[in-house]
């Protein structure tokens, strides 16, 4: 056997390709010199070629292209640079959420999430539903995500829902209705199958045989199915396909005064295991059914005063035959033999043994569970134009409170089951294995969090003559409080953003975040994190005016420091940790006493993770079809949370505290091609494709010294699995006795 440290690198590569009706937004040629597409830029929006950094978007109506319950697992190679790992299938929110990462991973520490913001303030987004979206916007470098301070070292991820327009009421009706089936099952062996390899690994062994020759001709002929029985257990739990449908309706429109736009939706979504609550009453069937609600409103109060209520939330219903979810019968289904025991007895108990219980008894007769969620999102925005102050200025403040709460119900009760076999006479005897009991209820489970948050800014956005100032100034505070959190988790901060351009061609941009958090010490809570980012314009040169293939072609540039405050460990690793330690028995009646002892010491200087982060990308539109962007990163990522082991020795005799002595480097390319052209006036049409690589290494992580070198990680690829490696089989006795000695069992050829 040998260690295997191959290091592995990610890539990802997509194609997405869309045929429909669709309206193009304008992009720079000889008639139009900039862009007219507008984005999401955090705390804003700018159009498209104002801005320096790396910044990539989809389309809210991309989304609906995939009807999953899901939002995020509708990102699949929709945003470059964006990686979406699927956990799970099982509808709900925990059991089918993702794993978002930008540009890969930076940390080896526990803090490797997304900030996530809907609307500008933190907040799950999972369970929105496409209808209600605008636009999701993936923020990448440092220019992109500096304004956010301590929170962005891991990329920002922007959600903005849909918003009313001027014009008459317009009214959409929208349902989708589909089946779902699993991409895989297993393939299990039949009974007969089963039982030969069985006795050959037995025969290998040294064993005797378990199944004889008339057992083999029972399994195979299937005459014999009470003692001999040949049972597909997936095929006996589980449904081929399971309906799913979504309704959705919503309401738009406005005029110069108020705009609206008002959904509702709902999604039904049943399990794939068969119906158990029609065929138990002890049971109930496998669904799950969310209901979705959103109100935008802008109203104008005056022609300098204008407020923006949001209001957005969802009610979620699912239930589960036997357990909360389903991995355990899953597994349960995977591990029972499929000639162990027969579903059914012949006289209609159910069949189990000593060993294993019955798999789709389990979900017929062991109870349910039901869980209630619901979510609430909103916000109010005021905004006063400044104009009597000097033009283009502007003040807002906005306040936002999210709430999340989750309760489950359960009902459980166990039930009686037979093991059978045969007597002299070959008539059954039934065994007799648990009871019969009553259903009993625990209403008790619940998680909740809620979320309050503040934001006061100043938009200033100005043209003189050939040059624009656009800049935005921001105070930021906000509670988080969850289940079993204790203490609400609290940050506040001040951030900034000014861009200068300059006759349509050059770009300049500077951009800070000044925050902290109540989870470092003091002289250590807050941060500055500033970012810089230059670009030019170059197809509005005189040189390339005129230019019939290139319509288009910026180059950028940026670097900046950002962080991230999620960094693992204890909480307030600055308070020194006192824990009970040994016990002492006194008196006659020997009542005990805990001691209390040192913990872990205290890191007076722990601090968040700082990333230094380095971009150049260029964007071009060719021969009036093809829109081409592409982008070189590096990122250095440093005081990352470690056990010092390299430093403090263990003879010291007590725990140590994790310090912030890791680090992480990051780098990779990303590019992503569009073509786009239309055939008739109504059809548009375009195939997108996007790839993406990057590769990190552990610079240093303070690990203990090793005797060998390949142990180390320092050198590898964060999660690089250090395993044994089969290295073949033996050939003979005498590759055996010339082989390391295998402390692990005996062995023999082959």
């Amino acid at each position: 056997m040998k260690i295997n440290y191959k290091r592995r690198t990610i890539f990802a590569f997509t194609l997405s390709v869309c045929l429909g009706m669709t309206t193009w937004a304008q992009t720079p040629s000889q008639d139009s010199v900039v862009s007219r597409q507008v984005k999401q830029i955090g705390y804003g929006e700018k159009q498209s070629w104002m801005i320096p950094g790396a910044v990539s978007s989809v389309n809210g109506n991309e989304l609906g292209k995939s009807f999953t319950p899901n939002l995020a697992n509708t990102l699949y190679g929709l945003i470059p640079g964006l990686t979406v790992v699927q956990t799970g299938g099982e509808p709900g929110v925990g059991s089918d959420s993702p794993i978002l990462n930008a540009r890969g991973l930076s940390t080896f520490s526990s803090g490797k999430g997304m900030l996530i913001l809907v609307d500008g303030f933190e907040s799950s987004f999972e369970t929105l539903v496409s209808d209600e979206i605008e636009s999701i916007t993936l923020l990448k470098d440092a220019s992109a995500t500096a304004i956010y301070g301590s929170k962005a070292a891991n990329g920002v991820l922007l959600v903005t829902t849909k918003r009313g327009q001027e014009g008459p009421l317009k009214v959409t009706f929208s349902t989708r209705q589909g089946l779902q089936s699993p991409v895989r099952l297993p393939k299990f062996l039949g009974s007969y199958d089963y039982a030969t390899l069985y006795n050959e690994a037995l025969a290998n062994d040294g064993k005797p045989a378990l199944y004889t020759s008339a057992d083999l001709d029972a399994y195979q002929s299937g005459n014999d199915p009470l003692y001999h029985p040949d049972v597909d257990w997936y095929g006996e739990m589980l449904r081929k396909t399971a309906p799913t449908a979504d309704y959705d309706l919503n309401f738009r429109g406005g005029n110069s005064t108020a705009k609206y736009f008002v959904l509702v939706n709902m999604l039904n979504d049943q399990g794939l295991y068969v119906k158990s609550g029609d065929m138990s009453d002890k049971s109930i069937n496998s669904n799950y059914r969310r209901f979705n609600y959103r109100s935008n409103v802008d109203i104008n109060l005056n022609k300098n005063l204008s407020a923006h209520l949001t209001i957005g939330g969802n009610v979620e219903d699912k239930s589960n035959p036997a357990a909360i979810n389903t991995s355990s019968i899953f597994n349960k289904m995977a591990s029972v033999a499929p000639n162990m025991f027969p579903v059914y007895n012949p006289n209609g108990t159910y069949g189990s043994s000593k060993l294993y219980s019955n798999p789709l008894a389990d979900i017929l007769e062991t109870g349910f569970y039901t869980s209630n969620s619901r979510t609430f999102q909103t916000n109010l925005k005021l905004t006063q134009k400044l104009d009597m102050i000097t033009e283009g200025l502007s003040a807002s403040a906005a306040i936002s409170f999210n709430n999340y709460f989750i309760g489950y119900s359960s009902k459980s009760r166990t039930y009686q089951s037979f093991s059978i076999a045969p007597d002299l006479n070959g008539n059954p005897v039934y065994t007799k294995i648990g009871l019969n009991t009553s259903l009993s209820g625990n209403e008790s489970g619940s998680q909740s969090w809620r979320n309050y948050a503040l934001q006061t800014y100043l938009n200033y956005d100005r043209t003189f003559g050939l040059n624009n100032i656009n800049g935005v100034v921001l105070f930021s505070t906000s509670n988080y409080v969850a289940t079993g959190s204790g203490l609400p988790y609290k940050d506040m901060g001040v951030f900034g953003r000014a861009t200068l351009t300059n006759s349509s061609r050059y770009i300049a941009e500077f951009s800070f975040g000044y925050n902290g958090s109540e989870n470092f010490p003091e002289g250590h809570k807050f941060g500055f994190f500033p970012a810089g980012a230059l670009a030019w314009v170059v197809s509005n040169e005189d040189f390339l005016k005129g230019n019939s293939a290139i319509n288009y072609l910026k180059l950028r540039a940026s670097y900046g420091l950002t962080g991230n405050d999620n960094i693992g460990g204890r909480r307030f690793m600055y308070n020194q940790d006192m824990s009970a330690g040994a016990a002492y028995y006194f008196g006659t009646s020997n009542s005990v006493s805990y001691s209390l002892g040192e913990g872990e010491i205290a890191n007076t200087s722990v601090t968040w993770e700082k990333q230094k982060q380095l971009n150049f990308g260029v964007d071009a539109t060719v021969m009036n079809h093809f829109d081409l962007s592409a982008d070189v990163f590096n990122q250095d990522r440093y005081d990352i949370l470690a056990n010092p082991y390299r430093t403090i020795p263990m003879f010291m005799g007590m725990s140590l505290p994790m310090k912030n002595v890791g680090k992480v480097n990051n780098k990779g390319i990303e590019a992503s091609v569009k073509y786009r052209n239309e055939t008739s006036q109504n059809i548009h049409y375009y195939v997108q494709a996007s790839a993406w690589y990057a590769q990190n290494t552990i610079k240093y992580n303070s690990e203990a010294l090793q005797v060998n070198e390949y142990l180390y990680r320092t050198g590898q690829q964060i999660g690089q699995p250090f395993l044994f490696e089969s290295v073949g089989f033996f050939k003979d006795q005498e590759d055996i006795d010339n082989s390391p000695v295998q402390i692990f069992d005996k062995v023999k050829p082959g």
